[in-house]
């Protein structure tokens, strides 16, 4: 009886400027990752695939990732007079989120696989701290724990079906600023006609800003919110051609998920600036995803993969924030915000070729992928906490086999991302003065706006966003 005891140390990189919620980079599109390999990784990825863990293997599995967020982007200013919108100074920022995996893999007399893990995945990081993009983000992120446990099992000698079950508890932390004179619109004593410091409030003023820290969870004991389902398929087309296939459903049995705890807001300095804390739900959709990947061998011992990815983005159009405590009313602070995201459906694709892994000593095994991943957000809504163009991707990878049974992996992708140039942006402040002048009449468009959190400050302006994805691992073959 052969053992396998597997030790990884992930580490991804990403610089993910505003990034979606969407599937862990270092996985499925990386060097020797993917919906038909017979790796770790697989038991989220594809769980069908762990089918083909050699007989009687014991993989454990270690792995620690992290997420990087650079951003550089120009937001312009809007002239409430004229109109104009007046550029501003490129401003950037770099966000690190980390992320991390504990697993096991057991195969049973070939015809079967369980595995376990616990795993973080590493966190969508929002920008902090910039005050030009306050009323969008300042800071905060989005994080999954929880724990997986399922399996594979070869129906045929060329089917093979695997089931995995997440509990999953989520958290997430928005920070970001109100403009109260927008919110109160043309109301003369608190709207952007009203005084601020003597001069009439308008767009964007200090003194009328108020600042959001909204911290929440779910829990990972409801599974209304915390049980994810993966289901996936792998079958063998002829020697050494797989194709793998898989669902991955988005953690809840329910439509939304509820994250509940608690929201602190710090008042406008004309309004005292004084500290008020309560309770907070948010209401969110989160993405549901599928996984596909061809891989046929080819001469010279390499391997082609060809893989794709659909992700349901646009389940998450906002984050349904609902405020409530005494404090908050006697402060007359609203009970429900929304928070855009307006994701809509990306697809990926990608292929390369890498080295086949054989059972003999081999010092050095390399591999390669490119791919493109299409939009996931419209330019018009792009914002500094969301921006999602087309991309290109390029991934390389590398292992070292130090001694018999010892693996060293690394990988590397970058993502790029064309600069957006935003100049009709979907977040305009002056929805809101014009949904109040109109008597607040939803049937317009000004309403619609206000009514999904789109009527605030300006987000037109240059974004730019690149992503790195850093992949280190070490395994033990016993």
């Amino acid at each position: 009886m052969s053992r396998a005891i597997c030790f990884a140390l992930l580490c991804g990189l990403a610089a993910r400027a505003g990034a979606s919620p969407r599937s862990d980079p270092t996985s499925g599109r990386a060097v020797f990752t993917g919906a038909t390999v017979a790796d770790s990784s697989s038991l989220e990825l594809n769980p069908a695939a762990l089918s083909a863990v050699p007989t009687d293997r014991l993989e454990l599995y270690v792995a620690a990732m992290a997420v990087i967020d650079r951003y550089a982007i120009a937001r312009d200013h809007l002239d409430l007079a004229t109109g104009a919108l007046i550029p501003q100074p490129t401003t950037k920022d770099v966000e690190l989120g980390p992320g991390m995996v504990v697993g096991v893999l057991k195969n049973l007399k070939d015809r079967a696989t369980l595995g376990l893990q616990i795993h973080a995945q590493p966190a969508e990081v929002f920008p902090t701290g910039v005050t030009d993009w306050q009323y969008h983000t300042l800071g905060g992120g989005q994080r999954r724990y929880g724990a997986t446990v399922g399996g594979a099992i070869k129906v045929t000698d060329e089917l093979s079906f695997g089931i995995s079950l997440a509990l999953e508890a989520t958290y997430l932390r928005l920070r970001y600023a109100r403009d109260t004179a927008v919110a109160a619109g043309l109301d003369p004593m608190r709207g952007v006609t009203s005084s601020c410091g003597g001069s009439p409030c308008g767009l964007e003023n200090p003194a009328a800003t108020e600042r959001y820290d909204v911290d929440v969870s779910s829990s990972i004991l409801s599974a209304s919110d915390a049980l994810r389902p993966n289901i996936g398929l792998m079958y063998e087309l002829s020697k050494d051609m797989f194709v793998g296939v898989s669902y991955h459903m988005p953690p809840g049995l329910a439509v939304q998920n509820v994250l509940t705890g608690f929201m602190t807001v710090r008042q406008a300095p004309r309004d005292g600036g004084g500290l008020i804390t309560g309770r907070s739900t948010v209401y969110m959709s989160q993405p549901s995803s599928l996984d596909a990947e061809f891989r046929a061998r080819l001469p010279h011992e390499l391997d082609l993969h060809v893989g794709f990815r659909w992700e349901d983005l646009s389940r998450l159009q906002a984050y349904d924030v609902r405020g409530y405590g005494p404090g908050f009313t006697a402060a007359n602070l609203p009970e429900w915000t929304e928070r855009p995201r307006g994701f809509h459906d990306p697809v990926a694709l990608w292929a390369g070729v890498e080295q086949v892994e054989t059972h003999s000593f081999e010092r050095v095994r390399i591999g390669g992928r490119i791919g493109v991943e299409t939009s996931s957000l419209d330019d018009a809504a792009t914002n500094p906490m969301t921006i999602a163009p087309t991309s290109l991707t390029v991934d390389v990878g590398v292992q070292l086999q130090l001694t018999p049974g010892v693996y060293l992996q690394g990988s590397y992708g970058l993502q790029y991302f064309p600069t957006v140039h935003v100049t009709d942006s979907a977040y305009d402040p002056r929805d809101q003065l014009d949904c109040q002048a109109s008597g607040y009449d939803y049937s317009t468009a000004a309403c619609a706006a206000a009514r999904n959190g789109y009527a605030i400050a300006t987000a037109a302006g240059e974004y730019d966003r690149m992503q790195h994805a850093l992949r280190l691992a070490l395994r033990y073959d016993y």
